[in-house]
């Protein structure tokens, strides 16, 4: 009954749902999917995306800290990431990426179907992200 209510609430005032996205996956799975992107990263043909050192990227390491200071605001109901060019490769033809990050909140200007987006970024945005490597993590 409370679920239906604030389901009709949101509905009501035509916010955007609060939407689980993600989902835990096998770690099997996790570890294949990974290996196969790393496969046609590296090749001749593929998307050959490279760390500032010149070394086929794997990831990113997102620190706690900044992510402890995004959840702790109330209003951020997810994480918005977004790829861009490193800052120390704007210029270059390389293909040296970096993650921007941030909080994002409901829109409250947001009607469904408008072309509005349902979020915005109202608080700090973050990058300069860690690449894989140097610093990776492994699935055990």
């Amino acid at each position: 009954m409370v679920l239906r209510i604030f389901t009709l609430y949101w509905d009501l005032f035509n916010l955007p749902k609060i939407l689980i996205m993600a989902s835990i996956i096998d770690k099997t799975l996790a570890k294949m999917l990974i290996a196969s992107y790393r496969e046609q990263n590296s090749e001749v043909d593929g998307t050959r995306l490279l760390t500032p050192d010149g070394k086929f990227l794997n990831g990113f390491f997102i620190d706690r800290h900044s992510l402890d200071s995004i959840l702790s605001n109330a209003d951020v109901v997810g994480i918005s990431l977004n790829f861009a060019r490193h800052p120390e490769f704007a210029e270059d033809t390389e293909r040296v990426f970096t993650l921007v990050f941030s909080g994002a909140e409901h829109n409250p200007d947001y009607k469904k179907g408008s072309g509005i987006p349902p979020y915005i970024i109202k608080d700090h945005v973050w990058d300069q992200v860690e690449p894989c490597p140097p610093v990776c993590a492994n699935i055990i």
